[in-house]
């Protein structure tokens, strides 16, 4: 299986450590996280417009990634209505993929 994106498919890697960072705003499909490696910390997915409205009621998932990790592509599918909002701790860098 291919980790490269299809066509009609965004995708952008985050690896801003501890943050939040809006990825994309409006409706959208996760499709797909791709974990490069090794790294620590906590990664957040939330359904959310703004980086201020993250919340509970907002998260979508959470993945812990401890240090020892190896190459790794998560399959979601995820219809997300608000937007694609990443928030992380630690040193998490991943490759999200939506469309």
């Amino acid at each position: 299986m291919s980790m490269q994106p299809v066509s009609g498919q965004e995708y952008t890697t985050i690896g801003t450590g501890v943050g939040t960072t809006v990825v994309h705003t409006g409706e959208t499909v996760l499709d797909r996280i791709i974990i490069p490696g090794t790294h620590v910390g906590t990664l957040k997915i939330h359904d959310a417009l703004t980086a201020a409205g993250t919340s509970a009621t907002t998260l979508l998932f959470t993945l812990g990634l401890p240090l020892t990790s190896l190459y790794q592509s998560f399959e979601f599918g995820a219809r997300l209505k608000n937007g694609l909002v990443y928030e992380s701790t630690g040193t998490p860098v991943v490759t999200l993929i939506w469309h």
